[in-house]
């Protein structure tokens, strides 16, 4: 299903409109609500002031966890939190097997909810029942509430051997601030949508310092929308990009600044995971030919309460 750079460019532009939208009602909706998001979320573009913070917050300690007790094989520690301190993401950790099953019978039991939208969920073996019903083709599909829902989901978050590379990484006690599952669908080019799947090259600014693990549930190739990160993206950015409101970036303008060579695809097995500060921009790319099912885990040194996927229950409504 290719599709060309004019219609390309149109996708990516048209999104600007409704990414103003959203800063402008996202931003007075999460000031109003906790002013120091807001200092935050302008402050922490700057790395001097993210190191600041990270330097600061030492303060708050924690004792090294005990990893005999964690439910992953061992890796080296040392070596993925260099890997993210300066390339700003790391591969190495792979699922166990009998977690990995239980989080996939969740999803094949659990409602998840079209395009994101709480009024639009089935299971994910209704999917063609729940698209016709609505009327609609669905790009993604969400799990809200997966750590509540899903207790294997939340045991994972508490795990040793995360809260470790997080705790170095972030040089202090680390806090969950949250969990996603969902899937992107491969769809035909009139109902395809990049803002629905992310597929276009941004930053995310959760906290002044973040470290987000995902873990593929599908096998994932180049065929079925694979993780793309920029190496070296969160500790070098362009000025303006760092002073714009924009955080979404063309592939263009990401290969001419960082380089080709810096543009990282990140393709592996079901249970296959990495680590990615997120500040470093990345995206996801078009699913081709399959579908795409992954989760992720958020860490950070304070949790202001925007990156998660809670959903008041009452709200969540069944289409089929």
């Amino acid at each position: 299903m290719p599709i060309n750079s004019k219609n390309k460019d149109s996708l990516f532009f048209q999104g600007f409109k409704q990414e103003i939208c959203i800063i402008l009602h996202s931003y007075y909706k999460k000031a109003f609500i906790n002013p120091s998001w807001l200092i935050m979320s302008i402050a922490g573009r700057l790395s001097i002031i993210r190191e600041l913070v990270k330097l600061l917050s030492k303060k708050n300690k924690a004792q090294r966890y005990n990893l005999a007790a964690s439910a992953f094989d061992p890796v080296n520690i040392e070596f993925a939190v260099k890997s993210l301190q300066k390339e700003g993401y790391w591969e190495g950790i792979k699922l166990p097997k009998h977690i990995l099953k239980q989080i996939l019978q969740f999803t094949m039991t659990g409602e998840c909810y079209g395009n994101s939208n709480p009024r639009l969920g089935f299971k994910i073996y209704q999917k063609k029942q729940a698209e016709q019903k609505s009327q609609l083709v669905f790009n993604k599909a969400e799990y809200f509430n997966s750590s509540s829902r899903c207790p294997i989901i939340q045991e994972l978050s508490t795990d040793p051997l995360l809260l470790e590379i997080a705790r170095q990484y972030l040089q202090t006690k680390p806090v969950f601030t949250g969990s996603r599952l969902w899937w992107i669908f491969p769809v035909d080019d009139s109902s395809y949508d990049p803002r629905r799947t992310v597929s276009y090259f941004h930053y995310d600014l959760d906290d002044y310092s973040c470290v987000r693990f995902f873990f593929y549930l599908t096998d994932v190739d180049s065929n079925s929308g694979p993780h793309i990160c920029v190496r070296g993206s969160h500790r070098n950015k362009k000025l303006n990009h760092v002073l714009s409101p924009f955080k979404r970036r063309t592939d263009e303008d990401i290969a001419d600044y960082y380089g080709e060579e810096n543009i990282i695809t990140i393709s592996g097995e079901a249970g296959f995971g990495f680590a990615e500060d997120t500040i470093a921009y990345h995206k996801a790319a078009r699913p081709l030919t399959k579908s795409r099912l992954i989760l992720q885990l958020q860490y950070a040194i304070k949790d202001y309460g925007n990156h998660n996927d809670f959903k008041d229950e009452a709200l969540l409504k069944n289409l089929v």
